[in-house]
């Protein structure tokens, strides 16, 4: 079973929660909660965590939900809508004020990939002496080829595209910017001396893949920018003697953050001697390309945060249809697979007729959904082995209007809807329910009438066996002009038979997708 923690930064509270699965654990300050927050800024019932196990190819995940809470649970800096759940992702970081957590997934590709353990001399209880605070200069300040370099990196992390790229762009601009030997960007794991080298340029890393920088540099860097020298001349340990153990003799460690969210450390050194002006002012050029990696790795988590929001809305969403077009087909297991059978049918018809992608994927959605009306159709009616009544077809009939009406209220749904009530429409005006004819009839609708009839006609009903698939196309022949579009219908008919054969084939539904 994977590790999951929610671990505080040793500089916000230093607590760690492992999350057991499947939970749910509340989070709040009252001390019934699962997590308990003893501040009175937390609400009593502030969020919840719930594990989701694992659906079809989807790998199981930690939801985190706010509770309606007063002060707000955010996700790399995007407030959750109270009620709302957010599948959470390695290196998240979540902020329910006054804390922070980072949300560790100890199982991740990324985590396993990339954390290795620091390696360095002794640090003793001398560490901080030979560690400064340094103030940042303001750009202005800078030489005219420093300001070039920094407009030149800003750009190249302005074009980064992902996280990623913009990690690259970082190390290799502050390397560029400062002239140090060895740059990379860093974030820690939470636990004990582990960090993940997101990026890196020059020799970080020893032959046996630890990590060379010094810790306490990194531990200090929580606080602020740092800067430390390793002079020969020094005794008595600290960090001095551990950048000489790493033939280091200058080191920078900045955080790269942006309104309280920390997306890690850069770290800096150098086999060259400098002194206390030259470092800072080194320290403050690899500063102003750590801000301005900050600002873009803000918006790519922005960017991240709507995208797998998006995702998640679609992700409920086909669940959802699925659901309804799983309870058709148990109201009437002759029918079953057929919404998902059209569907197909009405994708390759529009494929064929190189429609487009946009128009190609919405016939698809439309044929899953087309016969959600006939939920309000008693079973009696639908199971019925003999011929209807008109008053039976009368009730049949409305299922266009039904499943049009129940799909309104559904923003996803908007661009299907024509095919929803048009797909009994036919070319020369004799079907229901408006006897639409022509190009009046929407184009989902005809593409529609003609998948929907062929599924029809080639399974088998409780009223009679299923036809043959030769039969069926030339009788959608003759039909070309009075009940189908006949351009539509020609398409239709140039399908090579093996793709209907393998769609025919298929007599359960589909996962949702």
């Amino acid at each position: 079973m994977a590790d999951f923690w929610l671990i505080s930064p040793p500089d916000n509270k230093d607590v760690k929660f492992q999350l057991v699965q499947p939970g749910p654990f509340s989070i709040g300050r009252e001390t019934s909660c699962g997590i308990v927050l003893a501040d009175r800024s937390v609400s009593r019932q502030h969020a919840s965590l719930q594990w989701t196990p694992p659906i079809h190819q989807e790998p199981g995940s930690w939801r985190v939900t706010d509770l309606g809470s007063a002060g707000g649970t955010f996700v790399n800096g995007v407030k959750l809508q109270a009620g709302r759940s957010l599948a959470l992702c390695h290196g998240d970081q979540i902020e329910i004020a006054p804390w922070n957590f980072d949300f560790i997934d100890q199982q991740s590709p990324v985590n396993m990939s990339r954390t290795v353990v620091m390696s360095g001399g002794k640090e003793n209880s001398q560490e901080n002496s030979n560690i400064e605070r340094v103030k940042l200069s303001a750009p202005a300040g800078f030489a005219q080829n420093q300001l070039a370099l920094l407009v030149e990196s800003s750009e190249a992390i302005h074009r980064a595209t992902n996280e990623s790229s913009v990690y690259e762009a970082l190390v290799n601009a502050a390397a560029k910017s400062t002239q140090f030997e060895n740059v990379a960007f860093v974030r820690s794991t939470g636990e004990g001396e582990a960090v993940e080298v997101l990026a890196q340029v020059g020799n970080i890393q020893d032959p046996s893949g630890k990590t060379r920088m010094s810790r306490t540099m990194l531990r200090q860097a929580r606080q602020g920018p740092v800067v430390a020298k390793a002079n020969e001349a020094m005794a008595g340990g600290g960090i001095a003697m551990s950048l000489q153990g790493m033939d280091v003799r200058c080191a920078i460690c900045i955080p790269v953050e942006l309104s309280g969210m920390r997306f890690g450390f850069l770290y800096l050194d150098d086999r060259k001697q400098c002194d206390d002006a030259t470092l800072a002012m080194t320290a403050s050029v690899a500063g102003t390309v750590a801000r301005t990696a900050a600002n873009s790795l803000g918006n790519q988590k922005r960017n991240d945060m709507e995208k797998r929001f998006a995702m998640d809305k679609q992700e409920m969403f086909n669940e959802t249809m699925h659901s309804l077009i799983s309870l058709i087909d148990l109201r009437d297991p002759y029918t079953a697979g057929h919404s998902y059978r059209v569907a197909a049918f009405a994708k390759l018809i529009a494929e064929t007729a190189k429609l487009g992608a946009e128009m190609i994927e919405r016939t698809h959605l439309c044929g899953k959904v087309h016969d959600i009306g006939k939920i309000g159709v008693p079973e009696a009616v639908l199971h019925k082995a003999s011929k209807l009544t008109d008053e039976e077809f009368a009730q049949i009939a409305l299922h266009p209007e039904s499943g049009h009406k129940s799909l309104l209220v559904i923003s996803q749904m908007q661009d299907v809807l024509p095919g929803v009530i048009d797909h009994h429409e036919k070319w020369d005006g004799s079907g229901y329910p408006f006897k639409r004819a022509g190009d009046q009839i929407s184009m989902l609708g005809r593409i529609l009438s003609i998948a929907d009839c062929f599924d029809a006609m080639t399974s088998a009903r409780v009223y009679r066996p299923a036809r043959e698939v030769g039969e069926v196309l030339v009788e959608i022949e003759k039909c070309l002009g009075r009940h189908f579009d006949p351009e539509l219908g020609k398409v239709f008919l140039s399908i090579p038979r093996i793709k209907l054969d393998e769609i025919i084939a298929t007599k359960t539904p589909p996962k949702a997708s």
